[in-house]
């Protein structure tokens, strides 16, 4: 293993968060799992998140995603980390699962809040403390309340890091606004990610973010936009993020639109066999195909991009 997948202290950069790939009848397809870890490796990624919004998390067992998340492990063979959320309804599934990928290869966990229960700042300080103390991987705390409906605070976060150290990252959705008081609170020791496909990726890094998780389909894109602005060309990485920003517009609808858009694109781009979410899910309508189209047709996808 490479120093920067075992060094959690260095990671940053495009983590992107992978979908979860299905046959026509709702079953997983791991060969094209194992495809879209290939295109985010070829993309450039500096790292890959598994078990995110973006992969339909909800719709999975346990039993699936210690499946999915085993095929992405393998896949990726210790090129770039791989981050396995563990996130559930259930502290005791949560646990499980931690327990799980801890001792199968993953890098380091994300632990998000469970979305159906509405708990007390102690009841859900108990339940993070619980799934974090399953491991001594590196931890990433997600705050994704207009998503899960749960806030998290900088104060929650630095008290989690407090009781277990491993506690190394947090992931945000929110613009740089936002960010800059997550970033002040967290001080050196916790990075912050920051998610909404990228919509503010150059804008998030200057106020202090460490890297981004979006999602897959456009993870080449997002690299180039990252690199150039590490580059300290703010102009080029600008007109790069522009260049980008009305299709995460269209597609950052909801989760559901936006993981619908995504799995268009990918399969658009040659790298999955079939569009569409596991059911029940929205299907994209013939106006929403026809508005990626010229969303699209701005976009620089030749596979020609990526490395071999």
């Amino acid at each position: 293993m490479s120093q920067d997948v075992a060094s959690a202290g260095s990671w940053k950069g495009v983590f992107p968060a992978l979908c979860t790939t299905f046959n026509s009848d709702g079953a997983l397809d791991i060969e094209a799992q194992r495809a879209v870890v290939r295109f985010a490796l070829a993309s450039g990624a500096h790292g890959l998140v598994c078990f995110g919004l973006a992969g339909e998390v909800n719709k999975l067992t346990p039993g699936e995603r210690e499946a999915v998340g085993t095929a992405i492990i393998e896949e990726a063979a210790g090129r770039v980390p791989v981050l396995v959320g563990v996130g559930a309804e259930a502290t005791h599934t949560a646990r499980r699962l931690a327990r799980f990928f801890t001792d199968h290869g993953a890098d380091g966990l994300v632990i998000a809040a469970p979305a159906t229960t509405r708990l007390a700042d102690r009841e859900l300080y108990v339940h993070f403390s619980a799934v974090a103390g399953e491991t001594d991987l590196p931890v990433v705390i997600q705050d994704a309340p207009e998503y899960l409906g749960v806030k998290i605070s900088p104060e929650f976060v630095a008290r989690l890091a407090a009781e277990h150290p491993h506690v190394r990252y947090v992931k945000v959705e929110c613009g740089p606004e936002d960010t800059v008081p997550w970033v002040d609170s967290m001080g050196p020791d916790i990075g912050v990610f920051t998610g909404d496909a990228g919509l503010f990726l150059t804008e998030t890094l200057r106020a202090g973010a460490v890297g981004s998780v979006p999602g897959v389909e456009v993870t080449d894109l997002l690299v180039e936009i990252y690199e150039t602005e590490m580059r300290a060309d703010r102009v080029a990485a600008d007109q790069l993020l522009m260049k980008l920003l009305p299709y995460l517009r269209f597609s950052l609808q909801g989760i559901d639109h936006y993981n619908a858009c995504a799995k268009e694109v990918l399969h658009r781009r040659g790298i999955i066999p079939r569009n569409g979410l596991r059911g029940p899910g929205p299907v994209l309508s013939d106006v929403a195909s026809a508005l990626l189209d010229g969303y699209l047709a701005n976009l620089d996808l030749r596979p020609s991009r990526l490395s071999s």
